[in-house]
């Protein structure tokens, strides 16, 4: 049975009402745990740039459009609900810092603008369940056909090289074997439209050029 479905108004607005409330519960516990942790070292300027990232993704998934079309099932549930958890599974506390905390903010800029230009490119097109809002292929998706988890994998590179511990590694690890996933997943959906079919065709890589 597939579980690519349309969505009809009642169901948008309580499955994308309960994953925003979610999300915002998510974020809650995020700043407890990282923002107590730069302010007590408040040099840590890693801790503090990416709560400052994810509130801005935060804010997309608040206002995003609502979907036509989705991935409902509970493998995708399962991994949405990871990618919009894991920052509260990490530990801010006795790491290491494998280069200068000044290497990982730039780092985390890159990234960041990374995000911000697909972001904006893709406006209130931006969800957390796989989904079709939207076709977008301008701005930076003519480079990769997800250069946002590509700006997330920049910066969360830049945060764990200044915050390492094998926990941290361990949960980003996991975090990129299911960003990959929900790729796959997303793209399924989209699939379903001739126009993203073409532009599969057109821009080939999906997170990293010449490897992925």
């Amino acid at each position: 049975m597939s579980h690519f479905t349309p969505a009809t108004p009642a169901d948008s607005a309580l499955t994308e009402g309960l994953l925003r409330a979610f999300a915002l519960l998510a974020y809650a516990f995020g700043v407890a745990n990282l923002f107590h942790a730069w302010w007590i070292d408040r040099s840590r300027w890693t801790l503090l740039l990416f709560l400052v990232f994810e509130a801005y993704s935060l804010l997309l998934v608040l206002i995003a459009r609502r979907a036509l079309r989705r991935d409902a099932s509970p493998a995708a549930m399962a991994l949405t609900i990871y990618a919009a958890l894991y920052f509260v599974l990490l530990d801010p506390h006795d790491n290491r810092r494998l280069i200068a905390e000044g290497f990982g903010v730039a780092l985390q800029a890159v990234g960041a603008c990374c995000q911000f230009s697909a972001k904006f490119t893709l406006g209130r097109a931006f969800g957390l369940l796989p989904a079709q809002r939207s076709i977008v292929v301008a701005g930076p998706y003519r480079l990769v056909r997800h250069p946002m988890y590509l700006g997330y994998l920049i910066a969360d590179v830049g945060f764990l090289c200044v915050n390492f511990s094998w926990r941290n590694a361990l949960i980003l690890g996991v975090l990129y074997a299911v960003q990959v996933l929900r790729i796959r997943r997303e793209e399924a959906v989209l699939a379903g439209s001739e126009a993203y079919r073409d532009y599969q065709q057109r821009v080939r890589w999906r997170l990293l050029p010449f490897v992925y």
